[in-house]
């Protein structure tokens, strides 16, 4: 899955960068109703912040998140996101499976 990521006085690790594309890449069965996600991640001295947006036909997503570890702020907002993924599916979604 494409999206745009964002850095503000914080660089980004390799390995945090396929952290993130593992993730996202499990998202596939949302790609119908994704446009576009933008991950911003930025430093504030010792703390890290995660915002993940998620541009809908219909809607906007967002959850964000703050810690002291880029890799568990990005977990923590990355769950959030995916439930709200989810209810979002289940709204949208009859009992057949159709939308």
């Amino acid at each position: 899955m494409d999206y745009k990521l964002v850095t503000k006085h914080f660089d980004v690790t390799e390995e945090l960068q396929n952290r993130m594309d593992k993730k996202l890449g499990k998202l596939a069965k949302f790609n119908k109703w994704i446009n576009h996600i933008e991950i911003i991640i930025s430093g504030e001295g010792d703390m890290q912040n995660t915002e993940i947006n998620a541009y809908l036909d219909h809607k906007q997503i967002n959850s964000k998140a703050k810690g002291r570890d880029a890799y568990i702020t990005f977990a923590n907002a990355f769950s959030k996101f995916k439930r709200q993924l989810e209810e979002y599916e289940t709204r949208v979604t009859d009992h057949h499976g159709n939308h």
